[in-house]
């Protein structure tokens, strides 16, 4: 946003525009001094010429003073016109005290002369005020005063009238430097001013340019939000009918499953398998759960059953859905809870927040390596953990690990999901009340733990 201007460059600007205006004013004075005495020469000349004796002095005086008034006009718009101001005014003093000094021995009235040359003299110090310099006002002053004493003086006139006359010359001199400098106070208090005003309008204006930018930009935010929305919106609308009809084959071969188990013995390897898809097919139907079950926990629609479970029956269930992919992968997936381990919570909800967890870490962990379900109890909660000795999470990964549509390194992992997992896990465990976080364990590089108040 704009700032005033320094104190230093207005006065700058303000010297230049007095200056400018000086000169303007003293080329005005020049050409009416030209004009004046050239007009006065001329008549005193043609008077001399016609036969009046007495007008024969005036011309000498006037012609000098023409030539000079001329020269001065002529260089009015050179630099050296500053200083037009400081010679017309002792030439004003001089041609004023030349003309009265020789009227005086002519007049049958010499005091009236003298007299008569005050006002003559008062004019020439106010005319010195148009310079704008004191000094020059001054100075006039006391060139008129000391002319108008040595009139009055040659007219016969006592020194009190001459005293009188001096001080009057000096109040001239006085109010014409103060109207002058209560001008330029003036000039400068309304240029402030305008600056002022030019300065708050252009603020003004910057605001405004500045509110209509950001009601812009928020009116683009809010158009390009509600594209998002409405995107939102689709795509959940399009999981729900891929859900819908993913169940529909599912539950087909569910039943299937449960006919050939119910048809196979009791006892042999293909019983074993069947069991094993319908584990599988249970673990399919749970992951579809969670897709339709994330909005739902956004918006607090889904409120959890609590009811008593035996922890270790839970985490054993989740075992025999992941028995297959340990067994693949050459892991050992393995539960550590106390029998009698009863936990309060919605059973179907956390059996797929430990299943969750639990192909996360059957995912990072290497071959032949560990995966461990626990759960325990102390005074303050019950908790669920999924322990492996894959790779640490990174620092950074761990502070977003479980925001929404967050996935593993695609270079580094080519069985990334979808990133809702973790992420349903949290607002799973956050709906009991608990939490779920990441925490450090002693011979385990990663540990999921979830958390439910007692």
């Amino acid at each position: 946003m704009s700032t005033s201007p320094a104190p230093s460059s207005f006065d700058d600007a303000l010297t230049r525009a007095v200056e400018a205006q000086r000169r303007s004013v003293l080329g005005a004075g020049a050409a009416v001094r030209l004009v004046g005495a050239a007009v006065f020469l001329a008549i005193s000349t043609v008077l001399w010429l016609s036969g009046g004796e007495d007008w024969a002095p005036y011309p000498p005086l006037l012609a000098p003073f023409v030539g000079v008034a001329a020269l001065l006009f002529a260089l009015r718009r050179r630099p050296v016109a500053r200083w037009l101001g400081v010679v017309q005014s002792p030439m004003d003093v001089a041609l004023v005290y030349g003309i009265q000094h020789l009227a005086l021995p002519v007049s049958p009235f010499p005091a009236g002369v003298a007299g008569f040359s005050l006002g003559l003299f008062a004019l020439v110090v106010a005319l010195s005020g148009l310079t704008l310099r004191g000094g020059v006002v001054y100075g006039t002053a006391l060139l008129s005063a000391l002319a108008q004493g040595a009139l009055m003086r040659q007219a016969g006139v006592d020194w009190g009238p001459v005293a009188i006359a001096v001080v009057a010359l000096v109040m001239v001199a006085v109010v014409s430097h103060y109207g002058t400098g209560r001008l330029r106070q003036l000039a400068v208090a309304l240029s402030r001013a305008e600056v002022d005003r030019a300065l708050e309008a252009r603020r003004f204006q910057e605001v405004e340019e500045a509110r209509r930018t950001i009601e812009r930009m928020l009116s683009d935010a809010q158009a390009r939000n509600d594209q998002l929305q409405a995107l939102q919106r689709d795509k959940e609308q399009l999981t729900q009918f891929l859900v819908h009809d993913l169940r529909s084959p599912l539950s087909a071969l569910t039943m299937t499953l449960s006919w050939m188990e119910q048809e196979v013995p009791v006892q042999g390897v293909l019983r074993e398998s069947v069991r094993t898809g319908l584990a599988v097919t249970a673990r399919l139907d749970r992951m579809i759960s969670d897709l339709m079950d994330v909005p739902r926990l956004e918006q607090g629609r889904l409120e959890p059953r609590k009811v008593p479970f035996m922890a270790a029956r839970l985490l054993d269930e989740v075992r025999r859905s992941l028995d297959g992919v340990a067994r693949a992968r050459r892991l050992t997936l393995d539960v550590e809870a106390p029998e009698e381990l009863e936990v309060v919570g919605d059973s179907e909800l956390l059996v797929r927040v430990v299943e969750n967890l639990a192909s996360n870490a059957l995912r990072y962990a290497p071959t032949g390596g560990r995966v461990r379900l626990e759960a325990g109890a102390d005074a303050e909660c019950q908790w669920l953990a999924v322990r492996n000795d894959g790779p640490p999470i990174p620092p950074e990964t761990r502070t977003r690990i479980f925001d929404k549509y967050m996935q593993g390194d695609a270079e580094k992992d080519s069985r990334r999901g979808y990133g809702l997992g973790l992420y349903f896990s949290r607002l799973a465990a956050e709906a009991h009340g608990g939490k779920l976080a990441l925490e450090d364990t002693p011979g385990w590089s990663t540990s999921f733990v979830v958390r439910l108040p007692v």
